[in-house]
């Protein structure tokens, strides 16, 4: 095989699922509460059946030639009501773990993807006093559980857009709409969890890498001309992807071991003299001068080459970058081919420059339930039918299959 470019030995090269994406059946989640009660539009019902099914689709990663897998442990299932722990849900998330290891799958493992128990967003959820003592008792109780055979760890999930869809469109628990303010302090409480996090995971594994995932959009001025465009695209830029480490608290190195990564796609931004767009901007979705743009299922552009130029922005923290999602919802094999594809190139590109990436996880595995989206968009690797829950490879697998086993680009 000749290659144009080769990447470092021992790289990370995974796929990436969340619990109540795929598990089905979260009956004592935040989530399973409102779909039940009608507060939101789709139910997951049974998923992928994944809870049942995990080791016959952790051998698709292992048949992919995959090293690596992240996963969540859904708080929910191991704390049903206040100080309860269910030990059999527990013991299950043992089994999985143990299920990725005789595959040789590293185990990345997601504390909070989304999803709380019901009883906790009941109570206040992010915006609670005890918020952050709440999921320090669940990190320490998983972590007193799975540290010796887990080192990579996520505590928490996309900060920015939970907050968002959780208190500002309010389509997602705990459906709150136009609170900008408690969206913020939802993330200040979330930036304590993780650091109270971070302490647990490293006092019972000090070899333990701890990061988060971080939705990291490349954000662009509509007109680079205009100095409104450019201040709006600036202010948005700061929003999605600077905020959270001044939260968290600066250098990001004494709270992270690493920063996750998860990237789709392009920002384009214009200023717009309304509202909170003034100091935000709003979306230009719209045709630009000399540029075909391409859109997912999703309405999220692709933009490969922004995956080079948010990696070489994060890269000044001076810590590791894990890709912990990066992927496409299509209903056309040709695009997902395309854009991963195009993807690894940009990924190669910023390995080549020199870039401290250690891994790649695509999303999904399988296709999933796409949160208030229901089971319309599809990103897996695996297409899911859901009426059989037969899992079929599409071509964009063996694709991935092929640089996996390569460690390496073809020309």
């Amino acid at each position: 095989m000749s290659t144009a470019f080769r990447f470092p030995e021992g790289f990370l090269w995974g796929s990436a699922m969340a619990g109540h994406q795929v598990e089905g059946d979260n009956r004592h989640s935040d989530w399973w509460a409102y779909e039940q009660a009608g507060r939101l539009p789709f139910r997951s019902g049974s998923a992928c059946r994944h809870l049942e099914r995990y080791e016959a689709d952790l051998d698709l990663a292992r048949e992919l030639g995959l090293n690596a897998h992240r996963f969540s442990i859904e708080w929910a299932r191991l704390e049903p009501e206040p100080g309860q722990c269910d030990i059999a849900a527990l013991d299950h998330y043992r089994r999985m773990v143990a299920a990725m290891r005789t595959r040789g799958l590293e185990p990345i493992a997601t504390l909070h993807h989304f999803v709380a128990p019901a009883w906790f967003t009941d109570r206040g959820g992010w915006l609670a006093a005890d918020a952050a003592d709440r999921f320090a008792a669940h990190v320490e109780r998983v972590a007193a559980a799975l540290a010796g055979e887990i080192r990579w760890w996520l505590t928490i999930n996309e900060p920015t857009v939970y907050a968002k869809h959780a208190y500002v469109t309010g389509d997602w628990p705990p459906c709150v709409h136009g609170q900008w303010l408690a969206s913020l302090r939802a993330m200040r409480a979330m930036a304590e969890a993780h650091r109270r996090a971070y302490a647990i995971l490293h006092t019972h594994r000090a070899d333990a890498q701890v990061g988060l995932a971080h939705s990291t959009p490349y954000v662009v001025p509509a007109d680079p001309r205009r100095i409104t465009d450019r201040l709006a695209a600036r202010a948005r830029d700061y929003g999605l992807n600077g905020l959270l480490f001044d939260l968290i608290g600066r250098p990001a190195r004494r709270w992270l071991d690493f920063i996750g990564v998860n990237y789709y796609c392009r920002t384009v931004v214009r200023w717009a003299p309304r509202g909170r767009a003034v100091l935000l901007g709003e979306d230009d979705l719209g045709p630009r001068p000399g540029e075909a743009r391409r859109f997912s299922d999703m309405g999220w552009e692709v933009w490969p080459q922004g995956l080079t130029e948010v990696l070489r922005a994060l890269a000044r923290h001076g810590l590791p970058l894990l890709i912990t999602e990066n992927g496409i919802a299509t209903e056309d094999e040709a695009v997902r081919r395309a854009y991963l594809a195009e993807h690894l190139g940009a990924l190669a590109a910023a390995v080549g420059a020199g870039l401290p990436v250690v891994g790649y996880l695509h999303w999904s595995l399988i296709d999933n339930y796409e949160w208030a989206l229901g089971f319309g968009p599809r990103f897996g690797l695996f297409e899911v039918d859901y009426a059989t829950q037969v899992r079929r490879p599409r071509a964009t697998a063996a694709d991935y299959a092929a640089v996996v086993r390569a460690n390496a680009l073809a020309t």
